[in-house]
């Protein structure tokens, strides 16, 4: 028997077990900090920024927004993410990390890569990892990078999309990985 486990990050903190997508052009740290207050992991892609300068200032933006909405209530708001494009292409990668890893950035999203040097960084700073994954093979690999979590990219999934049915996916998934597991519905 697989009993998932869920990250401590999250345990006592969220309303709804529930991560917003990381929704290019669209998610904002409006939109982030909403999530979060109202107890829900709130995301954004990196590259929803123009500049590192522009992305710095959305990490501070948030990591303020999230202080004061503590300070207001006394209680810890659900943590936020970012999404991060690890292929090759994304030539401000290392910059982008450097940043989530200065903000301490508590959930980090990789997409189009599982790298072992990336998972080691946010685990660093107590922070953790999920990764998109399409099939069984790329789940696979991103077990073996480390990650904290996978999201079974699915037929039926917004933006990009896999082509497995979820529930067959998720239990592919679970022959070899007990942690936890989200699955994108569109």
């Amino acid at each position: 028997e697989i009993v998932m486990s869920f990250p401590n990050l999250f345990k006592n903190r969220l309303s709804l077990p529930i991560v917003a997508a990381p929704l290019f052009l669209a998610s904002s740290p409006d939109l982030v900090l909403a999530c979060c207050q109202a107890g829900i992991v709130g995301t954004f892609p990196a590259k929803n920024q123009r500049s590192l300068a522009g992305f710095e200032g959305w990490l501070f933006e948030i990591k303020d927004g999230l202080a004061q909405a503590e300070d207001r209530t006394g209680s810890q708001p659900a943590p936020f993410g970012v999404n991060l494009i690890v292929h090759r292409t994304n030539k401000s990668l290392e910059q982008e990390l450097d940043l989530c890893v200065k903000y301490r950035v508590p959930l980090i999203i990789t997409s189009l890569g599982a790298v072992p040097k990336i998972v080691d960084r946010v685990h660093s700073y107590g922070g953790i990892v999920f990764h998109d994954v399409i099939n069984t093979r790329h789940a696979q690999k991103a077990v073996e990078a480390g990650a904290d979590g996978l999201i079974a990219v699915v037929a039926g999934a917004g933006g990009h999309t896999g082509l497995a049915n979820p529930f067959a996916l998720i239990n592919e998934i679970r022959n070899f990985f007990d942690k936890t597991v989200l699955f994108i519905i569109g």
